[in-house]
Protein backbone atom coordinates (compact mmCIF):
# COMPACT_ATOMS: atom_id res chain seq x y z
CA UNK A 1 0.00 0.00 0.00
CA UNK A 2 2.96 2.12 1.09
CA UNK A 3 4.50 1.75 -2.37
CA UNK A 4 1.03 2.78 -4.39
CA UNK A 5 0.90 6.29 -2.20
CA UNK A 6 4.46 6.97 -3.20
CA UNK A 7 3.85 6.09 -6.82
CA UNK A 8 1.01 8.20 -6.91
CA UNK A 9 3.22 11.25 -5.18
CA UNK A 10 5.60 10.56 -7.68
CA UNK A 11 2.94 10.56 -10.30
CA UNK A 12 1.28 13.70 -8.56
CA UNK A 13 4.84 15.76 -9.54
CA UNK A 14 5.01 14.60 -12.85
CA UNK A 15 1.49 15.93 -13.41
CA UNK A 16 1.76 18.87 -12.12
CA UNK A 17 5.11 19.62 -14.45
CA UNK A 18 4.14 17.91 -17.37
CA UNK A 19 0.46 19.30 -17.05
CA UNK A 20 -1.31 16.26 -19.22
CA UNK A 21 -4.57 17.06 -17.34
CA UNK A 22 -5.91 20.11 -14.86
CA UNK A 23 -8.86 21.17 -12.81
CA UNK A 24 -11.66 21.93 -15.23
CA UNK A 25 -10.61 19.59 -18.25
CA UNK A 26 -13.59 16.69 -18.93
CA UNK A 27 -11.21 13.42 -18.33
CA UNK A 28 -11.67 9.89 -19.22
CA UNK A 29 -10.35 7.40 -16.74
CA UNK A 30 -11.43 3.46 -16.23
CA UNK A 31 -14.45 4.04 -18.09
CA UNK A 32 -15.42 7.48 -15.92
CA UNK A 33 -16.19 10.18 -17.51
CA UNK A 34 -16.14 13.74 -15.36
CA UNK A 35 -14.72 17.08 -15.08
CA UNK A 36 -11.90 17.31 -12.71
CA UNK A 37 -13.03 19.57 -9.89
CA UNK A 38 -10.20 19.48 -7.39
CA UNK A 39 -6.17 18.62 -8.02
CA UNK A 40 -4.14 17.08 -5.44
CA UNK A 41 -0.91 15.66 -4.97
CA UNK A 42 -1.47 12.26 -4.65
CA UNK A 43 -4.66 12.20 -6.25
CA UNK A 44 -7.54 14.15 -8.55
CA UNK A 45 -11.83 14.23 -7.91
CA UNK A 46 -13.52 14.34 -10.85
CA UNK A 47 -17.31 14.82 -10.85
CA UNK A 48 -19.43 12.85 -13.15
CA UNK A 49 -22.63 13.85 -15.11
CA UNK A 50 -24.77 11.90 -12.67
CA UNK A 51 -23.06 14.07 -10.10
CA UNK A 52 -20.73 11.46 -8.44
CA UNK A 53 -17.69 12.16 -7.22
CA UNK A 54 -14.54 9.55 -8.02
CA UNK A 55 -11.27 10.17 -6.53
CA UNK A 56 -8.59 8.78 -9.16
CA UNK A 57 -4.75 8.63 -7.50
CA UNK A 58 -2.12 9.87 -10.00
CA UNK A 59 -0.70 6.87 -10.77
CA UNK A 60 -3.59 5.58 -13.08
CA UNK A 61 -0.48 7.63 -15.53
CA UNK A 62 1.63 4.46 -15.25
CA UNK A 63 -1.01 1.99 -16.25
CA UNK A 64 -4.21 3.73 -18.08
CA UNK A 65 -5.10 6.29 -20.73
CA UNK A 66 -6.70 9.53 -19.71
CA UNK A 67 -8.29 10.84 -22.29
CA UNK A 68 -8.89 14.61 -21.85
CA UNK A 69 -11.83 16.10 -23.62
CA UNK A 70 -11.21 19.72 -23.40
CA UNK A 71 -6.78 19.84 -22.71
CA UNK A 72 -7.10 23.05 -20.71
CA UNK A 73 -10.01 24.41 -23.34
CA UNK A 74 -13.14 26.64 -22.32
CA UNK A 75 -14.94 23.90 -25.09
CA UNK A 76 -14.98 20.34 -26.91
CA UNK A 77 -16.12 18.77 -29.32
CA UNK A 78 -19.74 17.04 -29.06
CA UNK A 79 -20.71 13.83 -30.94
CA UNK A 80 -24.39 13.16 -31.20
CA UNK A 81 -24.92 9.61 -33.12
CA UNK A 82 -27.92 8.87 -35.16
CA UNK A 83 -28.25 5.31 -36.96
CA UNK A 84 -30.64 5.41 -40.25
CA UNK A 85 -32.05 2.66 -42.14
CA UNK A 86 -29.81 2.24 -45.42
CA UNK A 87 -32.07 3.27 -48.12
CA UNK A 88 -32.61 7.08 -47.85
CA UNK A 89 -30.76 10.05 -49.50
CA UNK A 90 -27.93 10.53 -47.77
CA UNK A 91 -27.19 14.12 -48.84
CA UNK A 92 -30.18 15.21 -47.60
CA UNK A 93 -29.50 13.72 -44.20
CA UNK A 94 -26.45 15.00 -43.81
CA UNK A 95 -27.28 18.48 -44.88
CA UNK A 96 -30.30 18.18 -42.55
CA UNK A 97 -28.16 17.15 -39.49
CA UNK A 98 -25.77 20.45 -40.24
CA UNK A 99 -28.56 22.45 -40.28
CA UNK A 100 -29.69 21.29 -36.80
CA UNK A 101 -25.87 21.67 -35.36
CA UNK A 102 -26.35 25.16 -36.96
CA UNK A 103 -28.92 26.45 -35.43
CA UNK A 104 -28.57 25.16 -31.93
CA UNK A 105 -28.37 28.11 -29.15
CA UNK A 106 -25.49 25.97 -27.81
CA UNK A 107 -23.09 26.01 -30.85
CA UNK A 108 -20.02 28.08 -30.82
CA UNK A 109 -20.06 29.44 -34.60
CA UNK A 110 -16.58 29.81 -34.15
CA UNK A 111 -15.62 26.09 -34.06
CA UNK A 112 -16.25 23.59 -37.12
CA UNK A 113 -19.17 21.33 -37.56
CA UNK A 114 -18.87 17.65 -39.47
CA UNK A 115 -21.04 15.35 -40.12
CA UNK A 116 -19.24 11.87 -40.60
CA UNK A 117 -21.07 9.31 -42.26
CA UNK A 118 -20.21 5.76 -42.49
CA UNK A 119 -21.77 2.46 -42.86
CA UNK A 120 -22.46 -1.11 -40.54
CA UNK A 121 -24.46 -3.79 -40.68
CA UNK A 122 -28.18 -2.84 -41.09
CA UNK A 123 -27.39 0.98 -40.72
CA UNK A 124 -25.95 3.86 -41.73
CA UNK A 125 -24.18 5.42 -38.90
CA UNK A 126 -23.85 9.62 -38.85
CA UNK A 127 -22.09 11.34 -36.42
CA UNK A 128 -23.08 15.00 -35.90
CA UNK A 129 -20.12 16.54 -34.24
CA UNK A 130 -19.93 20.08 -32.87
CA UNK A 131 -18.87 22.35 -30.23
CA UNK A 132 -20.60 23.87 -27.69
CA UNK A 133 -20.06 27.46 -26.01
CA UNK A 134 -19.31 26.05 -23.17
CA UNK A 135 -18.10 22.49 -22.23
CA UNK A 136 -20.27 22.70 -19.04
CA UNK A 137 -22.95 22.58 -21.66
CA UNK A 138 -22.00 19.39 -23.33
CA UNK A 139 -24.93 17.41 -22.06
CA UNK A 140 -28.03 19.57 -23.08
CA UNK A 141 -26.03 20.29 -26.58
CA UNK A 142 -26.22 16.49 -26.94
CA UNK A 143 -29.93 16.32 -26.07
CA UNK A 144 -30.70 19.13 -28.48
CA UNK A 145 -28.92 17.69 -31.11
CA UNK A 146 -30.29 13.91 -30.98
CA UNK A 147 -34.13 15.39 -30.17
CA UNK A 148 -33.31 17.91 -32.89
CA UNK A 149 -31.84 15.58 -35.32
CA UNK A 150 -34.52 12.94 -35.11
CA UNK A 151 -37.18 15.97 -35.94
CA UNK A 152 -35.32 17.10 -38.70
CA UNK A 153 -34.78 13.32 -40.30
CA UNK A 154 -38.65 12.39 -39.43
CA UNK A 155 -39.73 15.45 -41.59
CA UNK A 156 -37.33 14.19 -44.42
CA UNK A 157 -39.15 10.93 -43.95
CA UNK A 158 -35.75 8.72 -43.37
CA UNK A 159 -36.42 6.12 -40.96
CA UNK A 160 -34.37 4.93 -38.02
CA UNK A 161 -31.96 1.94 -37.81
CA UNK A 162 -34.30 -0.99 -37.17
CA UNK A 163 -31.50 -2.89 -35.06
CA UNK A 164 -30.20 -1.52 -32.11
CA UNK A 165 -26.32 -0.78 -32.53
CA UNK A 166 -24.19 0.04 -29.29
CA UNK A 167 -21.00 2.25 -29.42
CA UNK A 168 -18.73 3.23 -26.22
CA UNK A 169 -19.46 7.03 -26.78
CA UNK A 170 -21.15 9.03 -23.99
CA UNK A 171 -23.17 10.45 -26.69
CA UNK A 172 -27.19 9.33 -26.70
CA UNK A 173 -28.01 6.76 -29.21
Amino acid sequence: AFKDYVSSILAGIVVLVERPYRAGDWVEVDGDYGEISVMGLRAFQMITPDDSTITVPHNKIWTENISSANSGQQQHMCVAHFYLAPQHDAERARAALHDVALTSVYLDPRKPISVMVSECPGATHYQLKAYPVDGRYEFQFISDLTVRGKNALARLSIEPALMPFYHDDRATV
